[in-house]
Order: C-alpha cells, then sequence, then structure tokens
C-alpha cells in the first residue's frame, strides 16, 4: 500500500530547532458535535529562534494567527501539558533557563525561572510534573517545586517521560550523547541501556506507559519495551539501514499517527538530510515483530526539524505538519488538491473547495502578498543604501549566519560525515586540513569539487574547495582519516550574500579518531592478550581526563566520579580494543593493537611536555597479540584479496567476446559465476583499492611500531610486508613480524 500525501504551504517563521513544532487538539465542543474529534481542524503552535511563539490555524484556505509573542530569547522546546486526567492545551516553552506557560489565547499563565545553571536543551510536561535538562543537569520539578536533579558526564541529547498505566509513578529516560539510554526514577539512575549509536531523539506514543521510540545518528529507529517491575528491555529496530538504499541520514523527528484511518497508527520519521518518511506497522498497540513497511518517502532539500500528525488544513483530512531548519511551515495532506481545485468535482465538498471563483480569489490573495513583499525589499534597500551613504563611524556587515552542522563517525564504513546547514545558499565552501585526510565521494551532493596541491612548507594536508549549485543550502561531506594523524579540519562556508562574507568552523582530529566508546565489554574481548602502556606522574585526574579528550572522541566532557575511572574503545574498522583505567598520578592503558599503545604513549607525552610535567613511562609488550590481531583482520585480507584477482579474472574473461550459449557453457562453473556477477564484483573493488589500502596501511604500522619500543627502524622491510599481504599466508606472515634478525643486522649496520 502506497500513501498519496500533497504538499501544501503554509507560513514561514525564524529558524526553528528540535521540538519547535505542536499540534493542540481538537476543541470538545467541535469534536463532540462531529464525532470524530481528530478530524476535526487543529492549531498549530511553532516557537522559533527568534523567541517568537505563534498559534495559528487554516480557515478557507486562509492563515489566521491566533497570538504571536514579540522577540524574545531562543526558544529551545515547545510542549503540551495540562492537568492529569484533562486535554493537553496549555502550551509551554524553554527558552535559556525559563519556562513560560501559555493558554491558546496567548495569555501567559506561568512565567517560572529554573535553578538549572546551563540554558536549556530540552523538556518534557507530564501533568504537574516539569522535566528540563541542560548539556549535564537534569532538573526535575512538581507544581514549580525542585524534588531531583542528576548530573551527567555526557551530553544529554533528550529527555522523555514515561507514566505507568493506573499508577502515579514517573520513569524518566534520557538520551545520552555516549551512546547510552539512562532511566530514572526519583532522580537516580534505574538502568543504563547501551546502544549501538548515538541517540538523536525520543518519542513516546501517546496513551502508551512502558514503550519508547529511539531515533539514531545512524538513521535507525528502535522500540524499547521497558519492564517496569524489573530492569528487563526488550528491543526492536523497526528502521534500518536497506540493502542498496545506502547509508541513512540522521533522524532528527518522530511521530505516530493514524493517516489512512485504518486504526492503526503510522510511523513518522523526519531525517538531517530533509527526507521524510512513512511506515506502517503491521501490529497493534507497539507488540513486538512488527514489520514496517515504507508506504511514503520524499526529500525536502532542508532538515525537517520536527513534525506532527494531525488535521490542520481541511476537515476530515488528515495530515503531517511539518516544520524545517529555515523555518518552512507546510502539511503533506491526504486531500487530493488537484481536484479539489477542479470545477468538475462531483462531490458537494470539492465544489466548496475549489469553485473557479474561490481559486481566482486565492490567486489575487497571493499577488497582494508577492506586492507587499516587494514594497518592503525596496525600503529595506533604500533604508540600507541610506545607511551606507551617510557620514557614518559604523561598518557595513551582516551577522553572523547560524550554522546547523554535525560531524558524526559512521561505524558502518569508519569514515566522518560532515553536515553543514545554513538560512541562505551556500555559493561555495572551503576546506583546510594539516592532517592527512581523504575526501569521499557522496551521492546526494551536487556540488562540484577541486583540489588544490598542498605546499609542504605551509602544512597543509588538504585544500579543497565545493562549488555549490543554486539553491543549495545544505551540504554533506564525507571523510577518512588516519589514526595516529592529529590537527583540525578548517572549513569556510561562503553563504551567497552580499556584501561577500564566510564562516569559519573548525574541527579537531583526534590521533584516535577511529575508536568508539564501548560500555559493556564481554569477558571474551578483555580475555585477549593485550600490550600494557603505564605513567606515572605528579598529573591530576583532571589533566589527564583532558589529554584523552583530546586523543579519543565520545569521551564524556566532564568527570564526576572520584578515584580511579575506566573506559573501554573499539577500533571501529578493524575491532580491537583499547582498556583506559586512570586517576591522580597514575594511568594504565592496555590494548591488543601495539600501534594504539604507541600512538598514545607519543600524544600524552607532546601534552604532559608542553606543561612540563615530567613522566615516568613504562610499557610491556605482549608478542601474542600480533597473531591475535592479524586473525581479527584476516576475513578482510582474504575477502578483499579474492575480490581482486575475481575483478582481474572477470575483466579478461570479458574481452574473450563470448557470443553465443555453447562458447559460454565451454567454460568452467566458477568462471561462468564471474561473467555473471562481473556487475556486482566490479562496483565492489571500485570501492575496495582503498578498504585494502587502509588494512595494509595498519599492518605495516604494526611492524614499524612493534619494532619501534626495540628501537629498531624496520622501515626497508616494508616492500617485503606488502607483497607477504598481496599472497597471503598467516603462518608466513606471523612468522615474518617475529623475526628479529633483520633488525639487528640494521643495527649492526649503522
Amino acid at each position: 500500500m502506497e500513501l498519496e500525501l500533497t504538499r501544501v504551504d503554509y507560513t514561514n517563521v525564524g529558524l526553528t530547532g528540535p521540538n519547535s513544532l505542536q499540534l493542540l487538539p481538537a476543541s470538545a465542543s467541535t469534536a463532540s458535535s462531529s464525532g470524530g474529534g481528530h478530524k476535526q481542524q487543529q492549531k498549530v503552535a511553532i516557537g522559533d529562534q527568534d523567541g517568537v511563539l505563534q498559534l495559528f490555524s487554516m480557515k478557507k484556505d486562509e492563515l489566521q494567527v491566533h497570538f504571536k509573542t514579540l522577540p524574545s530569547e531562543k526558544i529551545a522546546s515547545v510542549k503540551l501539558g495540562g492537568q492529569a486526567g484533562s486535554v493537553a492545551d496549555k502550551i509551554f516553552t524553554a527558552s535559556e533557563n525559563k519556562v513560560r506557560g501559555f493558554n491558546k489565547k496567548g495569555k501567559l499563565f506561568l512565567a517560572f525561572e529554573t535553578s538549572l545553571t546551563e540554558t536549556i536543551r530540552s523538556m518534557c510536561v507530564s501533568g504537574s510534573d516539569l522535566l528540563v535538562c541542560g548539556n549535564h543537569v537534569y532538573n526535575h520539578y512538581r507544581d514549580c517545586k525542585e524534588v531531583g536533579s542528576y548530573l551527567c558526564g555526557d551530553v544529554i541529547v533528550d529527555v522523555a517521560a514515561l507514566c505507568p498505566n493506573n499508577t502515579s509513578r514517573l520513569i524518566t529516560v534520557l538520551a545520552c550523547s555516549g551512546r547510552v539510554l539512562r532511566v530514572l526514577e526519583h532522580a537516580r539512575v534505574r538502568q543504563t541501556l547501551e546502544l549501538e549509536s548515538v541517540p538523536t531523539v525520543l518519542y513516546v506514543p501517546k496513551g502508551i506507559g512502558d514503550r519508547i521510540l529511539c531515533g539514531f545518528s545512524d538513521g535507525s529507529v528502535i522500540l524499547f519495551h521497558l519492564n517496569l517491575l524489573s530492569t528487563e528491555v526488550k528491543r526492536e529496530v523497526l528502521v534500518a539501514d536497506r540493502q542498496g538504499e545506502g547509508i541513512l541520514s540522521a533522524v532528527t523527528c518522530l511521530a505516530t499517527y493514524d493517516l489512512s484511518g485504518d486504526g492503526k497508527e503510522e510511523l513518522i520519521v523526519g531525517r538531517r538530510d530533509g527526507t521524510l518518511q512513512v511506515f506502517a506497522m503491521n501490529s497493534d498497540e507497539y507488540q513486538f515483530e512488527m514489520e514496517c513497511t515504507q508506504i511514503y518517502r520524499d526529500n525536502f532539500s532542508e532538515s525537517i526539524s520536527a513534525l506532527q500528525g494531525g488535521c490542520v488544513g481541511a476537515t476530515n483530512y488528515t495530515e503531517i505538519v511539518v516544520c524545517t531548519y529555515s523555518g518552512r511551515i507546510f502539511g503533506l495532506t491526504t486531500q487530493c488538491i488537484s481536484k479539489s481545485l477542479g470545477d468538475n468535482g462531483s462531490r458537494s465538498a470539492e465544489k466548496l473547495a475549489g469553485t473557479p471563483v474561490d481559486t481566482s480569489a486565492k490567486l489575487q490573495r497571493i499577488r497582494a502578498e508577492i506586492y507587499e513583499l516587494e514594497q518592503t525589499i525596496a525600503k529595506e534597500r533604500e533604508r540600507y543604501q541610506l545607511s551606507t551613504q551617510a557620514l557614518s563611524s559604523g561598518l557595513s556587515a551582516i551577522p553572523m549566519l547560524p550554522i546547523n552542522d554535525a560531524f558524526l563517525l559512521s561505524k558502518d564504513d569508519a569514515t566522518y560525515l560532515l553536515s553543514l546547514e545554513i538560512p541562505t545558499p551556500i555559493e561555495h565552501v572551503l576546506l583546510q586540513c594539516d592532517a592527512p585526510i581523504t575526501l569521499l565521494d557522496v551521492e546526494k551532493n551536487t556540488a562540484v569539487v577541486s583540489f588544490s596541491e598542498c605546499d609542504k612548507l605551509s602544512g597543509n594536508s588538504l585544500l579543497a574547495s565545493y562549488r555549490c549549485q543554486l539553491n543549495t543550502n545544505r551540504i554533506d561531506l564525507k571523510f577518512r582519516t588516519i589514526e595516529g594523524q592529529t590537527g583540525t579540519l578548517q572549513v569556510y562556508i561562503t553563504p551567497n550574500l552580499q556584501p561577500k562574507c564566510c564562516q569559519l568552523k573548525r574541527y579537531p582530529i583526534a590521533p584516535l579518531s577511529l575508536h568508539m566508546i564501548v560500555h559493556n565489554a564481554t569477558d571474551e574481548m578483555l580475555a585477549r592478550p593485550m600490550n600494557t602502556l603505564t605513567l606515572r606522574g605528579p598529573f591530576s585526574q583532571a589533566e589527564m581526563h583532558n589529554w584523552m579528550i583530546n586523543s579519543i572522541p565520545e569521551l564524556p566532557e566532564k568527570l564526576y566520579e572520584s578515584g580511579k575511572v575506566s573506559y573501554t574503545f573499539r577500533h571501529v574498522f578493524i575491532g580491537t580494543l583499547l582498556v583506559c583505567e586512570y586517576g591522580k598520578g597514575e594511568a594504565t592503558f592496555r590494548s591488543d593493537n601495539i600501534s594504539t599503545i604507541s600512538i598514545l604513549k607519543d600524544f600524552i607525552t607532546k601534552e604532559a611536555t608542553k606543561k612540563r610535567i615530567k613522566l615516568e613511562i613504562s610499557t610491556s609488550i605482549n608478542e601474542s597479540t600480533i597473531p591475535s590481531l592479524i586473525k581479527l583482520i584476516e576475513p578482510m585480507i582474504l575477502h578483499y584479496n579474492k575480490l581482486t584477482k575475481d575483478y582481474q579474472l572477470a575483466q579478461a574473461l570479458l574481452d574473450l567476446d563470448i557470443r553465443d550459449d555453447d562458447e559460454f557453457n565451454t567454460l568452467s562453473v566458477e568462471y561462468r559465476s564471474l561473467i555473471r556477477n562481473q556487475q556486482a564484483i566490479g562496483a565492489e573493488f571500485r570501492k575496495q583499492p582503498t578498504i585494502l589500502n587502509r588494512i595494509y596501511g595498519i599492518l605495516t604500522d604494526l611492524y614499524i611500531d612493534k619494532f619501534k619500543f626495540k628501537g629498531v627502524n624496520v622501515k626497508t622491510k616494508l616492500p617485503q610486508l606488502i607483497e607477504l599481504l598481496e599472497n597471503y599466508s598467516y603462518d608466513e606472515l606471523v612468522q615474518f613480524y617475529s623475526v628479529v634478525k633483520a633488525g639487528d643486522e640494521e643495527l649492526g649496520d649503522g
């Protein structure tokens, strides 16, 4: 079943963020008179980054603004609330550390200043309970009195409340940037759920007290079923990366609503790249094994901030109300607009909605709006010209443009994805980096890329520019880093504006850039043979934590624990581990990869030298870690070596110019299979040289780092190592790594 939706534009507001749009429930009087409240037209509440909250509705295709506040502090969140058991028709907004409440007529009935020292980032309202979160602090208020707070080391991304049916309990769920969901009760952590990816948004379906939907930065959506009597949690992946669709963009908003009118709610997903998807959930009441089926998909070219299911444009027609980053508000309605605008409709509703008189009146109204806008632009231009020509000590400049950016490590292909979005069209983007990174193609990018040669003396390793097509507001960049190579990626974004200007954003490239945090490492993982690095010296725990933050991504920014702390990380490409334990004056690092230990040793030593801190360093290299690491990478080496040979054979077989089935059948089964699959082999091979080079690079670094700890330079032996890798044999490779004679000879020659 495919869902047909038609776009209807409503209005434009200022820039918006997550949770900025809400649909008020239909009034009780209209709902009871029609017998179907969800089919009655609803009012839309929207808060923007200019601090303006407005409530509007549609009447006979005309926008009616019920109230609009004056510009104030940036609105971070808009939520609906009300007394327990009553209709949630009160509008609550969060800006800076204040929460305000408005009724549907625009009257301010609550102005509450929280005790939060941070700016409110996310908020949840449930009856008389108010939950607010900054970057690291969670506060719980009941009737505007604080009843609990929690300090989190990770950045809190979103907050949601679960109210189990027929109980007064309130369970809080915090989505944290450290790949965890923290479940709280009475402001204490009840349990921690480890996640595969960074969560981006939480959503609780209406009327469900123990299930929660979570969207992730890798594009997946997972349903969690919390057992409120125990710590048991069931999870089911509803939306994931499907074969052939490519890597999904991060989820920015979620909603559920019965769009098709069959009594079952559909799952609506909004993404950072502007994609909106609707999935049919083939189960009642969010049971498991739901088999989500995509029934609608479209792309709107800018990130979707918020969306809601409801009825806004026309009575009895359900729709999805969408708000984009730049402030466009539009509906995707189930009403067929093309029929409604014709004068040959058979149904009375169609005739009423679209007689020729109505259409001409609508066109006249649009022309009047365009004329007013043109007059306003002309006046503003004239005022600007006069202000620049007058004698004034001021400078002609445009304000700083807000940049909606995201810098994420993709664990699927061990690459970084950088998303950039601004409210005006981008003219071009310049990249400058002092660390060697490799830019990769992004299918959705229409920008033209060009590279400049780097002067070695300048310190640059990459100079590239992306020239964007007309009316491009967002761009996705993808690149690959090399562990051990540290630096800063500088991005200069030039908008298509007068006077010309550009904004600079900096993104640090960490030495261990391909490591991600692991919260519950298994005993089997930790039982691997490990190399150890121990550091002692007059450093504090905070200093060591700061060095670690600069060397590994995904480490919590703040440290609230006293005594020794322990973190485990995994290499996203090859799967090796790094276990870090550190406190005041002592730090121990264990890894099954010698190169990881070498990189950490070099980086921390350099940082300590800058602060003139003398370190006592001891290393213990375990020889058995090398066979273990080679065994870990072996499947990749065999696969990609075989792929190379298959590709070369397939190309040679195509040159035979086989003309008929008789000639084809004379070939062996293996060769026939190669010819049949030559397109798939060719497509994978075009990606593989870089992957094979990465594997070879990791193994050559391992060889160099192993002998570096012994004080031996083995760079002259690298061609032999590459030859061994191309004609892979596990025993020969392990033997090559264990030979010390080559290094001894080299020392002797010196």
